[in-house]
């Protein structure tokens, strides 16, 4: 699938290879025939059609504890004497969960797989119904979803409760439950339900090596209500916290940056320079908090500058360390949890071959003046045929680079190249490395090529 699914109580994970399967553990289970399938006599029993091939859940849970990951097994059998070709599918709650397609010998019977999906953290039990179906036949299993252990309050921000303009971005982050740092944690995030993402990323563990937690960042586009829930895996105990936002006109706003020194663009140094930046930044609800400098494709922080009130300036002091053609990205977060980050400068090693970079493609604010071009000029181009050159596609989603590091979702699409934590193969649809979506609805994140 090219978008992800949100199923009630779970999120689309994957197919993955088949462990031990026996009988049913504890279920509830109903095998059904579909009303309008054929029978084996019907179809003929011709090879690809289906005919006869019966489906079992054999193996799967009877609870799970929301957060988990809920996994499953089926049996497939050849009821004819011919070979078959057979295509079995899921649902959990009526909404689709993948399909696998096998072939049968006469006779024969096979569990070709174990399917799973990562549940969400539950605040009361609730229950989930998963289907399997062939062409001829059905069968059906109950599972309680049984609630999470809520996270200590002291280790989540921002608040629980907040209210914000239309397009706000909202930082939000959850701590390390065990402070042993030998002891892995493991992050994921739903909003409204919908599976948005997790900490499999190399920002999420620069993060949380460096901050001591995990985080998402959610821009709320349209007005309405939403809920933001985390769900942390620690020595398969699972824990949960939710935050309920508000967006409506008069709420909190996103803080700016209006200035930087030097200015944005790029910036003709060495790797191994020293810098000294600025910026400027304001909060129009007053509540600066915190400046975090990443310096992308080496995916690190450089530091961790100190703001308050409505208006500060962060320092960060540079002594080396740079890539050429990296850039800089600083975050600014607020007290309230708003945010905002642009990519500032790009660096530019004179010493090496000049990047491939253009200063428009720096996002800046508007009535900052570009810097001048580098200076560098392009080889003269060789005589060429007169070919008539065919367009070049345009662009997917998925490819289309944001020098701000933040993919947005429009209601129909979705965070990239990250392991995805329930196995999912055919979700394209993945985090990317500073975990920035966009909400105006139910929609997806757009990967982010600015951290390549």
């Amino acid at each position: 699938m090219n978008r992800r699914t949100l199923l009630r109580g779970v999120a689309i994970g994957s197919i993955v290879p088949a462990t031990a399967a026996g009988t049913a553990v504890g279920s509830t289970r109903r095998q059904e025939t579909p009303a309008d399938a054929q029978t084996a006599d019907d179809a003929g029993a011709d090879a690809g059609d289906g005919a006869g091939a019966t489906v079992e859940i054999v193996d799967v849970p009877e609870t799970v504890v929301g957060g988990a990951l809920l996994q499953w097994t089926v049996e497939l059998t050849n009821d004819t004497d011919e070979t078959i070709t057979t295509t079995v599918e899921y649902t959990v709650d009526g909404e689709p969960a993948g399909a696998v397609t096998v072939t049968l010998e006469p006779g024969e019977s096979e569990q070709p797989f174990a399917s799973g999906r990562r549940t969400e953290p539950v605040a009361t039990e609730e229950t989930l119904e998963l289907r399997a179906e062939t062409e001829t036949d059905a069968d059906t299993a109950t599972v309680t979803v049984l609630p999470a252990e809520e996270i200590d309050p002291e280790l989540t921000f921002p608040d629980p409760q907040l209210t914000v303009e239309p397009d706000t971005t909202v930082h939000f982050e959850v701590g390390a439950i065990d402070p042993d740092p030998d002891i892995f944690q493991e992050t994921a995030w739903w909003v409204d339900g919908e599976f948005v993402g997790d900490s499999l990323t190399p920002w999420q563990g620069e993060y949380y090596a460096e901050q001591n937690a995990h985080y998402w960042q959610e821009t709320f586009a349209e007005p309405g209500t939403y809920e933001v829930v985390a769900g942390v895996t620690v020595d398969d105990e699972q824990y949960r916290t939710s935050w309920t936002v508000t967006v409506e006109a008069g709420g909190l706003a996103d803080p700016v940056i209006d200035a930087a020194r030097p200015a944005p663009g790029v910036l003709e140094v060495g790797t191994d320079a020293s810098l000294d930046l600025e910026i400027d930044v304001t909060d129009p609800d007053g509540n600066l908090d915190r400046v975090v400098w990443w310096l992308t494709q080496a995916d690190v922080i450089l530091g961790v500058s100190d703001v308050a009130g409505a208006s500060d300036t962060a320092t960060l002091s540079v002594d080396g360390g740079l890539c050429h053609t990296c850039a800089i990205v600083p975050w600014v977060i607020t007290g309230d949890g708003t945010f905002t980050s642009d990519s500032v400068w790009i660096i530019d090693d004179p010493e090496l071959d000049a990047p491939d970079v253009d200063d428009d493609d720096i996002s800046f604010r508007d009535d900052e003046p570009a810097p001048d071009d580098p200076g560098v000029e392009p080889d003269p181009e060789p005589d060429e045929p007169d070919v008539k050159e065919e367009p070049e596609p345009k662009p997917t989603r998925d490819e289309k680079p944001d020098p701000n590091g933040k993919p947005v979702r429009d209601k129909k699409s979705n965070q990239n190249g990250k392991p995805n934590r329930d196995g999912n193969a055919d979700r394209s649809e993945k985090p990317t490395q500073n975990g920035t979506s966009t909400r105006s609805g139910n929609e997806t994140a757009d990967d982010c090529g600015c951290h390549n």
